[in-house]
């Protein structure tokens, strides 16, 4: 049911044979002009309404009401946007026991003056989802934002402004009950760069894809924080003749994380079929008496003499073998992707040594040689608990491979 609003005039009339009585005049305003509805919090809804109706010289009387909507009766507002002299609102009065409230309001003339009247609603979500169109390239893609906004408040609404966090739509009607997907934004020819990444505590022997975006405005986005909602992602099919209109395959989905402005959006394509890593815990090059780094230090008592003692400390080390694999192409040609490895550790430690090692041959005829590694490994500390190990990958073959070797030293651990 929508919210009532009267406006009424007072006037005492006198009568001359008995007692004196007060007539009331109620006039119903006109229908709201302008609607806006901010679906911005999870709990209410900001809606604001206009209206021009025509006061009286001196006091006026000015009533809201409403039935079967969750309105927050503190949260409602009267304002005046436009009139013809002074209009003061002098008081706000309650009824008890009522849905209703009325304002007294004093105008300097008499004549149409446009209101507002903003209130808190209860009821009504909004909720964000993506659709991605790759180029058959993978170079750019389209990235559509909507948001479905639920109404379920009691109160249903004309032609109306929705905001509901992301962008705004002006809608013909938005009744009670009813459910609308919307268009909230759109941002062509995104700049993306597809990442391989691997993390064994996710899967140890498949790699993952990724397309990654930034959110800002060298990107072709930047408008807006993107809110955290499901992403489904189309393919475009190649296109052939001079068909401008080609049809599209479905890529996947995932969940877009909430993106600040300036920071990385990563979106999970799929397994990858041409990049492998295989992940070994090894021993360190010196053997099993390597891995715990014993720790001393001396102790001196009372009466001067000095010994060592050991504390229930140690440093652990740990060596891991990656074994690296890339038969991407690109037009035929074999290229050189980027790949990202993940490893979880905790507390203090260190990335102790580093090596590379390219293998050419099979089994008995294999060839290992130390190669450089600086140009195409980087170390990434993400925090105490992660770091990442960026490779430029080159291509490899059958018979050609490589193995990272990384050395991680965990220190002060009890035991």
């Amino acid at each position: 049911m929508k919210p009532r609003i009267l406006i009424t005039v007072a006037a005492l009339l006198v009568v001359l044979a008995t007692t004196a009585e007060a007539r009331i005049k109620l006039t119903t305003l006109p229908e709201r002009e302008t609607v806006r509805v901010d679906i911005q919090n999870g709990r209410f809804t900001l809606v604001e309404e206009e209206r021009t109706v025509n006061l009286q010289r001196a006091r006026n009387q000015v009533d809201f009401s409403w039935a079967n909507i969750s309105i927050d009766k503190d949260s409602i507002v009267f304002r005046v946007i436009e009139a013809d002299g002074e209009v003061n609102v002098l008081n706000t009065n309650y009824p008890p026991n009522e849905n209703a409230l009325y304002w007294t309001v004093s105008a300097e003339k008499a004549g149409p003056a446009v209101i507002r009247i903003s209130y808190l609603i209860g009821n009504m979500a909004a909720g964000p989802s993506y659709q991605g169109i790759v180029e058959n390239d993978e170079k750019k893609l389209l990235m559509q934002v909507y948001m479905t906004v639920t109404n379920t408040s009691g109160e249903s609404f004309g032609r109306c402004t929705v905001q509901p966090g992301v962008g705004k739509t002006t809608v013909r009607y938005f009744n009670n009950g009813e459910r609308k997907r919307m268009l909230a934004a759109k941002f062509a020819e995104v700049p993306i760069d597809k990442r391989y990444v691997f993390d064994a505590t996710i899967d140890q022997k498949r790699t993952r894809m990724y397309y990654r975006m930034i959110n800002d405005k060298d990107n072709s986005m930047g408008e807006f924080p993107l809110p955290y909602g499901k992403v489904r992602l189309f393919i475009k099919e190649p296109k052939t003749g001079e068909d401008e209109i080609r049809s599209q395959a479905f890529l996947g989905e995932d969940w877009a994380k909430y993106t600040p402005l300036f920071a990385p959006l990563d979106l999970y394509v799929g397994v990858a079929q041409d990049v492998k890593v295989e992940r070994f815990t090894m021993q360190p090059e010196k053997g099993p008496k390597a891995v715990h780094d014993e720790l001393t230090c001396p102790r001196f008592t009372m009466d001067g003499k000095k010994s060592v003692t050991q504390p229930r400390f140690r440093h652990l080390r740990t060596r891991f073998r990656y074994r690296l694999q890339n038969f991407k192409t690109e037009k035929g040609e074999p290229i050189t992707v980027p790949l990202t490895i993940k490893e979880h550790v905790d507390g203090e430690w260190i990335i102790e040594k580093v090596l590379l090692k390219e293998l050419e041959g099979e089994r008995n005829e294999l060839v290992e040689k130390e190669i450089p590694h600086d140009q195409m490994f980087t170390i990434k500390r993400i925090d105490v608990n992660n770091v990442e190990f960026d490779v430029k990958l080159p291509p490899t073959t059958i018979e050609k491979k490589y193995d990272l070797f990384v050395t991680v030293l965990r220190k002060w651990r009890r035991y």
